[in-house]
């Protein structure tokens, strides 16, 4: 068997392979070196740009007469591969530069077949620059990323070494895209003919020989699902291709979009720009990402790419965002934790909703959240990035910093609870029990006619809306329910933080009204005139002692003030009992004017009166004038209410104006001004001898002003006014 010399390096793993099989074999730089390590009168070359058949077993044997020609074996179909050479041969360069020998002898046996040409990534002029220097071939494929090749015409194409122009030349194939027929594909470059950086990078080569046979295409560019910017950065590193589709985590991309969008090399514009479509209705679903135009974390996080072409096919939609329904800001932010899409829908607990959630936000918007109505106010629902932070008091107030107002009515608010309230225990315990955020508060002291169809909006959650009760805004009121209320607003209705609401919603229930009568000769007829044109009114008769009677008269009321009639009193037919007192002033006294009918005077005397109850319940029985032992807070009325007859007989007209001239002149009656005090007692004194009973109402009034005068200092002596039986004896002695 002859020597097997591998021209080439000890570490090529063709040699490798050979010595496994041919431990015999040995390796040399050359062939003229090659001669030098043989030791049989033939040896074997194997060079290494071919592939040695399975089959041959290098058992040739030359014939004796053939022995001093080179054998040259086909290598596939032409005679460059595998040669047997006598160690004699004189064989020149260009010789063994084109494999084809002078004196030779071809074999008609198929020891090798050509190695293809060495195949290389070339996208750079760094890529060209280490295919040049490491291929193991004379030519090499400069093939890239960015397109689709035929690796079986690769693989088949050769140029045997009796080619020498074809094997110093650059050679393009076909590149074919969307019917063109381009040449900016595949290369089959040489390395006896080195190309420049700007051939390169435009992939367009001088002088190179152009073939019509296709061999590449269009590719369909990676697709990522990319879920945050890291991962981005991770794919534009280490993506193959110049460009890729991504896909974010949060969008379904539709059946019919193909991502069959390619440029090939001579586009150089859409090649170096990125390309979003459609998601819906915006442009934030699939981007075709070009690695020469990278994207900043702050647009990928907007979705909002500045370097960008805009293509109007709808690649996507958005995937149905998430709904969270809730009461509190702790649960907000606890189930904010939980939701899977980006962007997600809040309903609060307290809002009705009749609405399919069809909506999009566009992801440059997500800092913003997007509130929708709720009946008037865009108080209700609210869409929010998952990422976005809230405050509490946002949340609570529902009035938010970064806000879009969607004229869009997603939901209603939920009716709120009512409450009844007698007093401000009543009402706090009653708080406690209440499922809405709001509440009315109905005071049981007022009648209803309303629907009750007010919505407040949410960020006046701190303010009490009130609204008109009759004249004044002191009765139904609407309060959220963790909206801390002092007692004395309550009682008073007159709240810190309130807003007036311009809508009568109730009014107040009618005071009750209450006949006082002793033994006036004429109670009966004035009761009966006054029950006619009141129903509702009630009588207290012949309670001793006038504190202790209206005392009794408060015990009849239901109503937190009382009006009361006099015995003696005349009621004028435009007189209504229909003043309306504020809530706050319902601790005061109210008297109407009466009309005198023996001296013609008109002020407070004999009037008609209104009460608070409680302040009556609680008296001092032990002052003289006891209206204004009431309260401290008095107002006298303008209108005249009645006509005071207490002329009726000698002692009632005595009696009367013996006790009121005695309060004058002692000026025991609380606030009264005494130039007119001075003024009426001289006109009880002086005026009305001549009508009915006249002569004793002046007798009365004298003495009693003489008995104040006298009087003024000893409230004890001066309280007998009060003892009837007391004034009985007195009008014994005075009259005449």
């Amino acid at each position: 068997m002859y020597d097997i010399i591998y021209i080439g390096k000890n570490t090529d793993q063709q040699y490798l392979d050979l010595k496994l099989k041919y431990p015999t074999a040995k390796f040399s730089e050359d062939v003229s070196s090659a001669k030098k390590k043989c030791f049989t009168k033939m040896f074997w070359v194997v060079w290494p740009d071919i592939n040695v058949c399975d089959n041959f077993k290098f058992d040739y044997s030359a014939d004796e007469w053939s022995q001093e020609y080179i054998h040259t074996f086909l290598n596939g179909d032409t005679y460059d591969g595998i040669i047997l050479v006598p160690k004699r041969a004189q064989i020149a360069e260009r010789e063994l530069r084109h494999r084809f020998f002078v004196n030779k002898k071809e074999v008609d046996i198929v020891a090798s077949t050509p190695k293809p040409f060495d195949l290389y990534y070339v996208d750079t002029w760094e890529d060209y620059e280490h295919a040049l220097e490491n291929s193991s071939t004379e030519m090499f494929w400069a093939v890239s990323h960015n397109l689709k090749y035929s690796m079986s015409y690769i693989n088949s194409f050769y140029f045997s070494h009796h080619n020498s122009y074809d094997r110093k030349e650059n050679h393009a194939f076909v590149h074919d895209v969307d019917e063109r027929k381009l040449y900016n594909g595949v290369f089959l470059c040489s390395r006896n003919k080195p190309l420049n950086k700007k051939q390169i990078d435009y992939r367009f080569l001088v002088n190179a020989k152009q073939w019509d046979d296709v061999v590449s295409g269009s590719r369909n560019y990676e697709i990522y699902v990319i879920n945050n910017y890291q991962e981005y950065l991770d794919v534009m590193e280490h993506c193959p291709t110049e460009m890729f589709w991504m896909i974010p985590p949060h969008v379904s991309v539709r059946d019919n979009f193909e991502f069959d969008l390619y440029f090939s090399h001579d586009n150089e514009y859409d090649r170096k720009i990125n390309h979003v479509f459609k998601n819906g209705d915006y442009y934030d679903g699939v981007v075709l990402c070009s690695k020469h135009a990278p994207i900043s974390e702050r647009e990928f996080k907007y979705r909002f790419i500045t370097n960008k072409k805009e293509h109007e096919v709808v690649a996507s939609d958005p995937l149905k965002y998430d709904k969270i329904v809730v009461n509190t800001y702790e649960e907000f932010c606890e189930l904010q934790k939980t939701v899977s899409t980006d962007f997600f829908y809040v309903i609060p607990s307290d809002v009705d909703v009749d609405w399919d959630f069809d909506y999009q936000i566009p992801y440059y918007e997500r800092d913003n959240i997007h509130v929708f109505k709720n009946g008037e106010y865009y108080d209700g629902v609210f869409l929010i990035h998952k990422e976005n932070l809230l405050a509490q008091r946002e949340f609570d107030y529902r009035f938010f910093r970064n806000k879009k107002e969607i004229d869009i009515l997603a939901s209603a608010p939920k009716p709120y609870d009512k409450i009844y309230v007698d007093n401000y225990d009543d009402l706090i315990m009653q708080l406690s029990t209440v499922k809405s955020n709001f509440v009315w508060i109905i005071p049981n002291d007022v009648d209803i006619d309303w629907n009750f169809d007010y919505h407040i909006p949410y960020y006046e959650r701190d303010n009490i809306h009130v609204f008109k009760n009759g004249n004044f805004h002191d009765g139904v009121f609407l309060i959220h329910k963790d909206k801390p209320l002092a007692q004395r607003e309550f009682d008073y209705r007159f709240f810190v933080n309130k807003k007036e609401i311009d809508i009568t919603v109730s009014t107040p229930k009618l005071y009750d009204i209450v006949f006082i009568s002793y033994n006036e000769p004429n109670a009966d007829d004035n009761y009966t005139m006054l029950t006619q044109r009141f129903p509702r009114a009630k009588r207290i008769h012949g309670v001793k002692g006038i504190h202790q009677a209206h005392i009794e008269a408060a015990r009849l009321c239901d109503t937190n003030m009382f009006w009361v009639v006099d015995g003696d009193a005349h009621v004028l037919d435009d007189f209504t009992f229909e003043h309306q007192v504020p809530k706050w002033q319902r601790d005061q006294v109210f008297v109407w004017r009466s009309r005198n009918p023996i001296n013609d005077l008109e002020y407070g005397y004999g009037g008609i009166k209104l009460f608070p109850v409680k302040e009556t319940l609680n008296m001092d029985i032990t002052k003289t004038d006891m209206t204004t032992s009431i309260s401290s807070k008095f107002n006298a009325m303008r209108t005249v209410s009645n006509i005071t007859s207490f002329n009726t007989d000698e002692f009632s007209t005595w009696k009367s104006a013996f006790r009121e001239c005695c309060k004058l002149a002692s000026k025991t009656i609380r606030g009264q001004v005494d130039n007119e005090t001075d003024e009426r007692l001289e006109q009880w004194c002086e005026t009305g001898q001549d009508a009915l009973y006249g002569k004793y109402a002046i007798q009365g009034a004298c003495a009693g002003r003489a008995f104040g005068y006298d009087n003024r200092n000893s409230p004890d002596i001066l309280n007998l006014i009060n003892d009837f039986d007391w004034l009985y004896e007195q009008f014994s002695k005075h009259t005449i």
